[in-house]
């Protein structure tokens, strides 16, 4: 019974860092667009390789948990939720990858006109990231917080999507007007939605955490 006690406490431990650094890579996107404003295009590229290594780091962690899941950690019903959930928080630091990756190979002239915009973007991304990562860690410790946390990532992705539906009007808007060029638009409406689908791998991930308390109270 120790071993196992043991075991579960690895996987809660694993579970707080996979989040902790998912998080790392939405902060250090960032880093990404500070430097895509200013066209720091070669500062730009660093940070965007420091994404994937946290991203790569979260990989190897949720590989741990995995493993220890395989060796008897939790019981069944709660070990199948756990790696459902740690898949779907992987995808949060998968989808601000692809978005870091669109940014850097597209090394477009940034529109000063729609800075304010894109922080916006950015940040309501971040948010749900950093609720969904408060929602994870306090599971293991208070389910009423843990879903009430949930319940907070869907505010912040529902605002996250305002601010995505008010840029891309914008975008074409400016490009029918003449103020951006073609290679601009489509760049900057990729950027757009790529931002936008953290805040959606967030709400993904948190739809699993009532599911996962709902049969703990049970």
């Amino acid at each position: 019974m120790k071993r196992l006690f043991g075991k579960e406490t690895n996987v809660e431990n694993y579970s707080k860092l996979h989040v902790e650094l998912v998080y790392g890579c939405v902060h250090q996107l960032k880093e990404v667009m500070e430097h895509f404003y200013e066209q720091n295009f070669d500062l730009m590229d660093d940070e965007v390789e420091e994404i994937t290594r946290i991203e790569h780091e979260a990989d190897e962690i949720r590989r741990k948990m995995e493993i220890e899941f395989y060796q008897g950690a939790f019981l069944p019903f709660d070990r199948e939720d756990r790696i459902v959930l740690a898949e779907l928080v992987d995808a949060v630091a998968d989808a601000t990858q692809s978005a870091a990756y669109a940014i850097s190979l597209g090394k477009i002239k940034f529109p000063k006109i729609f800075k304010d915009d894109f922080v916006e973007l950015v940040e309501a991304s971040c948010e749900a990231v950093s609720v969904l990562r408060e929602s994870v860690k306090m599971l293991d410790t208070d389910l009423r917080v843990a879903l009430d946390k949930a319940h907070e990532v869907e505010e912040k992705e529902e605002a996250g999507d305002k601010i995505e539906r008010k840029i891309i009007p914008k975008l074409y808007d400016a490009y029918r007007n003449n103020e951006i060029g073609i290679l601009t638009f489509i760049e900057l409406k990729d950027i757009t939605q790529k931002i936008g689908n953290i805040a959606d791998r967030s709400e993904d991930a948190s739809d699993r955490v009532p599911i996962m308390v709902a049969k703990r109270k049970g």
